[in-house]
């Protein structure tokens, strides 16, 4: 079931994106719910999917029939039968015409997967993918263990008894895994996994980067020198440390102004700069252009 908090009050400001949160049908219910996109819309009723949205958990829909623009983080995704779209906690995303689309709808929460899968899956990940064209999947096993969680979760629909819990988590798992095994078609990179240091501080970069903007402080706490972070940011996405840094703040700042109507000065504020005219030039450096201009045209 999918729940949706109240408009949000900030200051004297409100924020545009609704944040969503996942609740079980039941208590005994579990982690995961399997449903379908018109299940989810008959549920959540004709306006449920018009606003902007961070959920707390994640979705993932496999497009059957139809074909609908489906926004996250500001890259739109094409979507069409067979593809898989996979929005993942905390991102920010807009539905498109929802109603011109069919197929099953996975939501899962935090726990819904085990410590260990997740951790593997994260380390596979060196940039969290979040579209799969059908031509990506014709040849992988993604079709069959989806089919297994669909099955999975008719089984706990009837009967929510552990051992059917325990079934669809670990289908769950499967589906996850071989979706991150896939890779883009005509890519000649082999998947590896990632260097563990690098996913610490990815993980940190994610929770501190409102706070921490040079690469010395994440150093500090990791234990590494910059230095080896630097490469290990190089050789994981062609970026440096301090490149990754900016770039998660960028976003944080372009999902404000985008979706709020904040102050870039209280913008500024919650992203650790000392004032306004800072963030200013900082956003200008990054993207050429300044956050009033792109506020306008975001919304534009």
């Amino acid at each position: 079931m999918i729940t949706g908090g109240s408009m949000v009050k900030m200051g004297q400001s409100t924020e545009r994106i609704r944040r969503v949160r996942f609740a079980p049908p039941t208590s005994t219910f579990g982690d995961v719910e399997v449903n379908t996109l018109k299940g989810i819309r008959d549920r959540g009723g004709p306006r449920e999917h018009l606003d902007i949205q961070r959920l707390d958990f994640d979705l993932l829909i496999q497009v059957e029939s139809g074909t609908a623009l489906h926004t996250v983080d500001f890259t739109g995704f094409h979507l069409g039968p067979g593809d898989v779209l996979w929005v993942r906690a905390g991102q920010v995303h807009q539905w498109g015409r929802i109603e011109d689309i069919e197929g099953p709808v996975v939501l899962f929460g935090s726990h819904a997967v085990d410590e260990r899968t997740n951790d593997l899956i994260r380390a596979q990940a060196v940039r969290p993918r979040n579209h799969w064209a059908a031509a990506d999947l014709a040849e992988s096993p993604v079709q069959p263990a989806l089919g297994l969680l669909r099955t999975c979760g008719e089984q706990v629909a009837a009967d929510r008894g552990e051992l059917h819990q325990a079934a669809l988590s670990h289908a769950l798992a499967v589906l996850l895994v071989e979706l991150t095994l896939v890779e883009p078609l005509g890519s000649t990179l082999a998947v590896r996994p990632t260097h563990q240091a690098y996913g610490w501080f990815r993980d940190h970069i994610e929770r501190h980067f409102s706070a921490w903007h040079q690469v010395s402080q994440y150093a500090d706490r990791l234990g590494y020198s910059a230095r080896t972070l630097n490469r290990l940011a190089r050789q994981h996405t062609g970026l440096s440390a301090k490149q990754l840094i900016d770039e998660r703040i960028i976003l944080e700042a372009k999902r404000q102004l985008s979706h709020t109507d904040i102050s870039v000065a209280e913008i500024a504020a919650q992203l650790g700069f000392d004032d306004a005219s800072n963030f200013s030039s900082y956003f200008r450096r990054h993207t050429t252009t300044t956050p009033a201009t792109f506020r306008a045209s975001s919304r534009h």
